[in-house]
This record gives C-alpha cells, structure tokens and sequence, in this order.
C-alpha cells in the first residue's frame, strides 16, 4: 500500500503531455483575444492624448489671437520644406511656444528654445519614426523630429477672406480670424455663414492613429475649441 501512495503521489505531481498542449492551446487562445483589444485600447489612449495636446494648442492660440489683435499667424505649411526658402515663414511651434510655456515672454532663439524640456504639447504620441511614409530628406523620420510639431496649421484660412488672390501671393499678408468667417467666399465654401464648430483650426499632420479616410484616424480641431474628426 506504501509503494501504491509513492507512486500515485508522483503521478499527481505531473502533467501529461497531452495536459500541456491543452493548456498551451488556451493560452495561444487568449493572447490571441486580448492582444487586438491591447492594441486597441493602445492607440485610443494616443488618440485621447494627441487630442488633449490640440486643446492645448487651441488656447495657446485663442491668447495669441488675443496679443495679436486677431490676426492669425502667417506660418510654413511644413516648415522643413518651405515655400519660399529665402523668406521662410516660421513654424507654428515656434509662433505658439511662448503661449505654452507659464512665462509667456518670448525667447531670445524660439527654435533652440523648442530643443528643452516642456514642448511635450507639440508632440502627439503616435507620431513615431518610421510610422508615415514620406519622401526625400524627411524618409523615415516623424513630423515631430522635422516640423517641431505633430501638428499643422489650416493655412488654407489665408485664401477664404474676399480680398485675397490667388495669382499675386497676397495670401501671405496676415489675415483677421473674423474677417474669414464673415468672409462671402467662407459663406459659399460652407454653404452657409459659417459656425465655430464647421472651420478647423489645426490637425494632425497625417491619419496617425489610422487608416487614411477612417474614422478617428487624424484628430482636427475647430474653432469652438473641439477636437473631432473632419465635419466638412
């Protein structure tokens, strides 16, 4: 009866090879279920943070608008390729850092400025190297590294007031946020006089956190301080 305990005792002890693929199978099995919801759950975070950092912007600009009288800054499309390289407009980062910061007077050098800590905001967290494809001297590198900023400017709001040209370049002159939204070409782009919540200020530089044309893939923030997805 002793020697039946012993080995009774070791057969308990183990497990047969057939109780470890089932387990295996079970663990292949949930790894499976989770890991697209981690993933998920992953870029809805970066989503939620990116949009957070647009708010943040979205009141940099309200102040700045505020200083400036309502005109809007003038600033590069993306700033590592300029328009015009020998009159290079400046970056949106480098026009809204110092509304940023807690000390809103204004550096002495705004770009070597943008190289020290608390530029956080400029930054949306799912946009990494490598991520977006892009061509020539900015391949492989994230808009944060080349533009300063995740982020871009509407600079299409330069063409909506009326007295703008297409032809001469006058679109580069400052323009007041109101005179656009009272704009009659505003009103015919809109299809009506147009609201805060129909004119996007600012967006994302790319769909970071999706496909292009998805839902939730690039975050746009409007004038009334919203950040959704493309209204218009």
């Amino acid at each position: 009866m002793k020697r039946h305990s012993v080995h009774g005792a070791r057969r308990a002890s183990g497990f047969t090879l057939v109780e470890l693929l089932v387990v295996i199978s079970i663990i292949g099995l949930l790894i499976a279920i989770l890991v697209p919801s981690l993933n998920g759950a992953r870029r809805t975070s970066k989503r939620v943070a990116c949009g957070g950092n647009l708010r943040s912007l979205g009141q940099a600009m309200r102040m700045y608008l505020n200083d400036s009288n309502d005109f809007l800054p003038v600033v590069e499309y993306v700033p590592s390729l300029p328009i015009n390289p020998s009159h290079a407009r400046p970056a949106l980062a480098t026009v809204l850092r110092p509304y940023v910061e807690k000390n809103t007077e204004a550096p002495k050098d705004p770009d070597e400025e943008l190289k020290l800590d608390g530029n956080e905001v400029f930054h949306c967290p799912a946009d990494q190297p490598g991520k977006i494809e892009r061509e020539g001297q900015n391949n492989g590198l994230s808009y944060f590294e080349t533009e300063k900023s995740s982020y871009m400017f509407n600079t299409r709001l330069y063409m909506m007031r009326d007295s703008v040209s297409f032809t001469d370049g006058t679109f580069d002159n400052p323009v007041k946020l109101s005179e656009i939204v009272n704009s009659e070409r505003a009103k015919r782009y809109y299809g009506s006089k147009p609201a805060e919540e129909d004119i996007w200020l600012m967006r994302d530089y790319a769909p970071f956190h999706g496909k292009a044309g998805q839902k939730h893939s690039t975050n746009y923030l409007y004038l009334d301080g919203r950040v959704a997805d493309l209204q218009r």
